[in-house]
């Protein structure tokens, strides 16, 4: 590949790397850091604005992750026969789902739990399922955290059975995303599945669009203005993580990226693009030790009756635990990604083929 297209792709890895911390944060913030400001005697005000900036982010965290997962699958999708994509784009996703669906269960309610002897969040979750049976079937409707990764391979299977159909697949989906911003789905698992599959075939089917409307010209003024009046008025309806919201945050993002890369070189935030998948697997057991550790310990020691350690927290605690559940996510991969190992990190065959191929 040629400099300048590697130049041109950065920030593709700059708005994976920036998703995923945006990911972290949204689970440290809440529920954990969010049931602590009560306790707080100072620094009410900074904990406010974080947890405000990590509702603000809700149009374009998610969203932008799926846009930029359906952009890199759609050569796979139009254009791949299923026997040379299947087990990389399907089964390897269903495997790591499955498999750190598993881990995440023993590690958090079996081991984190066991410890603390409360949870760290409240939400139905196969984390914590107090049995195999529910969690298979909290797993099986997406109720778990590492439901990105079901989510993946199911859109793949219906963009690839139905790409030929574009129009009434993309109705369907823009069907589903009303369905649950609207709270017609009942559970957060197929809530979210039906709420961005729209956004995985943007990627798929649309990214040469975006991207282009993404560029800041006078020519895209329209567009823009258009979004931002629909998204106004969904707004006024009570919905303001409308596709119009989402699509206007991705938009605004491809192009800051772009912006980014130009100006300087991200090589620790395109690194972190290029390593999503350890990061976000891990970062949940991390986040539910060290964050109910402290929690507990800070509750247990009395420590928020002091002004000053409550601002201290109210400042730091979510930028410092996102750095920690990052840096202790990269570590354990680094020591587990050898041999065996390599096997929690994609499916094993299709790591064979990769050895043989």
């Amino acid at each position: 590949m040629k400099p300048e297209n590697n130049k041109e792709i950065a920030w593709i890895n700059s708005l994976k790397g920036g998703c995923i911390i945006l990911v972290v944060l949204y689970h440290v913030v809440l529920p954990g850091y969010a049931n602590t400001v009560d306790y707080l005697t100072a620094g009410t005000l900074p904990a406010k604005i974080w947890i405000a900036f990590n509702d603000t982010l809700s149009p374009l965290r998610m969203p932008a992750f799926f846009f930029v997962s359906g952009l890199l699958a759609s050569d796979a999708i139009i254009n791949r026969q299923w026997k040379q994509v299947f087990t990389s784009r399907v089964t390897n996703l269903f495997y790591l789902y499955f498999l750190w669906g598993l881990i995440q269960w023993l590690m958090i309610n079996g081991v984190s739990g066991e410890i603390m002897g409360k949870q760290l969040s409240g939400n139905l979750n196969a984390a914590w399922a107090a049995t195999p049976a529910e969690f298979i079937k909290l797993m099986l409707l997406a109720m778990s955290s590492s439901w990105y990764l079901y989510a993946l391979a199911l859109f793949f299977v219906f963009a690839k059975l139905f790409h030929r159909f574009k129009p009434a697949l993309m109705l369907m989906a823009v069907g589903l995303n009303y369905a649950a911003i609207c709270n017609v789905i009942p559970g957060w698992g197929p809530e979210s599945l039906s709420q961005y599959f729209v956004f995985f075939l943007f990627g798929v089917f649309y990214s040469s669009t975006l991207i282009r409307w993404s560029e800041w010209h006078r020519g895209n003024g329209w567009r823009w203005a258009t979004l931002i009046a629909l998204a106004a008025v969904h707004a006024l309806l009570g919905l303001p993580e409308s596709i119009f919201m989402c699509t206007l945050a991705i938009l605004f993002c491809i192009a800051a990226c772009r912006l980014l890369n130009r100006l300087f070189t991200l090589r620790w935030l395109n690194w972190t693009g290029k390593n999503t998948l350890q990061i976000y697997v891990l970062h949940r057991i991390f986040i539910e030790f060290f964050g109910m550790s402290t929690i507990l310990f800070a509750t247990g020691h009395d420590l928020f009756a002091s002004q000053a350690f409550s601002m201290l927290w109210a400042v730091a605690f979510p930028a410092v635990m996102v750095g920690v559940c990052i840096g202790c996510s990269v570590a354990v991969w680094t020591l587990l990604n050898h041999g065996p190992g390599k096997g929690l990190f994609i499916y094993p065959k299709l790591l064979r083929m990769k050895l043989h191929g």
